[in-house]
């Protein structure tokens, strides 16, 4: 008999330890941490719309339980227009878009996305990018970290607006193939269309 009670007393403290477990995981008490909300109004602003914007930052930031956006905006001179978002979790930077001013002249595609599209933020071979659909005056590209977009702003000087996105590290960080390339297109340009009419461009904004 003795046995059968320490046997029984045993599983009602196992099963009493699950469930307290089960309980702070619930309640998100420590040692469990849950994740955080990314809110529509603690999003940067110049990353466009928070309607199309929240949805892609869910999807593409790692877990954390705090989120939080720094947002830079330099509305002076169109020559020196500058606007950048970085987002971060409590330890470290998990996204940074920027977008710059680019004098295009004869520009080619290519000469653009092996200069400005690579090196604005960091270098990264133009060989991993994947040209995305654009209009015909407006060039993109994308690869599994990174995408850029540059639109025509003004025709006098022939400037156009550049904008990158850079995703430094992800919900899934072992999924290496494109597995968050939809939500960076969206990302990059729905900032660069904010950017366009940030930086008052007179050229329509098409993609």
């Amino acid at each position: 008999m003795k046995k059968s009670n320490v046997g029984i007393l045993a599983t009602s403290l196992a099963a009493a330890t699950a469930l307290a477990a089960g309980a702070a995981y619930l309640l998100q008490i420590p040692p469990f941490e849950g994740v955080g909300t990314i809110e529509a109004g603690k999003v940067c602003e110049n990353l466009g719309p928070s309607n199309k914007v929240v949805p892609a930052l869910k999807e593409i930031a790692p877990p954390d339980p705090k989120y939080s956006f720094v947002e830079q905006r330099n509305q002076g001179s169109v020559d020196f227009f500058f606007s950048s978002c970085s987002g971060r979790t409590e330890e470290s930077e998990f996204l940074v878009t920027r977008t710059e001013v680019t004098m295009l002249g004869n520009s080619s595609f290519q000469s653009w996305s092996s200069g400005p599209a690579s090196k604005m933020v960091e270098t990264e071979n133009p060989r991993n990018f994947d040209r995305f659909n654009t209009d015909a005056n407006t060039w993109g590209v994308v690869s599994k970290s990174k995408a850029a977009i540059v639109t025509p702003c003004f025709s006098h000087g022939h400037q156009g607006l550049t904008t990158i996105v850079l995703l430094r590290s992800s919900a899934e960080p072992e999924r290496t193939a494109d597995r968050y390339r939809q939500e960076l297109i969206d990302l990059a340009t729905s900032t660069a269309e904010f950017a366009h009419e940030d930086a008052g461009c007179t050229l329509p904004f098409k993609v």
